[in-house]
């Protein structure tokens, strides 16, 4: 799952719009890894972006420099999601970079792209 570089990545997000990342921690990945699920959080949300983030401008634009989310842009799933599972863009979507979804994500219902470190650096 691991084979994609990030400029392969970039032109299947320019390409696919049933693409998406979701951006994790290195214990957020293996534990996703081990259950083949991304768990909803507390709200009852799956956070996703379409937008390759570094590490630091995923801690920036995603988790708002949290010290609860430490780390957490250092792993990433990148997914193509099933027609079927309802996206949303997040009410404070002003950027336009980031969606949810309703339910927690299957891995083995949805095709994983990539799964794996951050592969995108900072420009």
């Amino acid at each position: 799952m691991s084979y994609m570089n990030a400029v392969q990545i970039e032109q299947l997000l320019k390409l696919d719009p049933s693409v998406y990342l979701h951006f994790t921690d290195s214990l957020g990945f293996h534990s996703i890894q081990q259950e083949g699920l991304i768990r909803t959080n507390t709200k009852g949300f799956v956070f996703l972006t379409r937008m390759p983030f570094s590490a630091e401008q995923a801690t920036v634009n995603l988790f708002i420099s949290a010290s609860t989310h430490t780390g957490r842009g250092s792993h990433v799933f990148v997914l193509r999601l099933d027609p079927g599972l309802r996206i949303i863009p997040t009410s404070q979507n002003y950027e336009g970079y980031e969606y949810r979804a309703t339910q927690s994500i299957k891995l083995k219902q949805n095709e994983v792209l990539y799964a794996g470190e951050n592969p995108f650096r900072r420009r």
